[in-house]
């Protein structure tokens, strides 16, 4: 397993000691295989399961922002979550 740019700066946040607001801002198209994986980080859970089965849980400081050009490949579940 090797990190990618997205779980490394996640991990990061929630290692952060303190309480001050942490943002991500996520720009591009929106991939249909991706997104369905963000679906617990964007929901109540606020938990990212990555492939190597390592959990980071999303603190209450912190915030993801997608910017999207549309929601053309996104499912109802992540619509509905955005």
């Amino acid at each position: 397993w090797k990190d990618g740019i997205f779980s490394m700066l996640l991990r990061e946040c929630a290692n952060a000691p303190g309480t001050d607001p942490k943002w991500i801002i996520l720009d591009g198209d929106l991939d249909a295989n991706w997104i369905e994986s963000m679906n617990s980080v964007m929901d109540d859970n606020k938990l990212l399961t990555l492939a190597s089965n390592e959990r980071i849980v999303c603190k209450p400081h912190m915030r993801l922002i997608f910017e999207l050009r549309d929601l053309k490949y996104a499912t109802p579940a992540t619509s509905s979550r955005a």
